[in-house]
């Protein structure tokens, strides 16, 4: 574990990614577990992208750090698939990204 209590198996890392990915399309789309799961792999083999990368380039966009993410792939991929999404959901459609962790409805 590191000092801030968080393990450092990548595994892990990855799981976590992709289940607050996971979260962002259902409180974005209204969709299920599984369809949102299948929707991330489908636009990652769609996009020629990893799946991971394509996860944490959507939480990224969820929570507007683009100039981190520049031009690449995952991140051109998730904007191109979501980024209406997000854009509606930004301009008062109800739900607001505060961290990785969490969307906040009516917000």
């Amino acid at each position: 574990m590191d000092a801030s209590g968080q393990s450092q198996d990548p595994r892990r890392a990855g799981a976590r990614i992709l289940d607050t990915a996971e979260g962002v399309l259902i409180v974005l789309r209204g969709c299920t577990l599984n369809q949102a799961f299948v929707e991330i792999v489908q636009t990652a083999k769609a996009h020629n992208v990893s799946t991971l990368s394509l996860a944490d380039a959507l939480v990224a966009l969820a929570q507007n750090q683009a100039s981190q993410h520049g031009e690449d792939a995952a991140f051109v991929a998730a904007r191109a698939a979501w980024g209406h999404l997000v854009d509606r959901s930004r301009s008062g459609r109800g739900v607001r990204f505060d961290d990785e962790d969490d969307a906040v409805p009516g917000a």
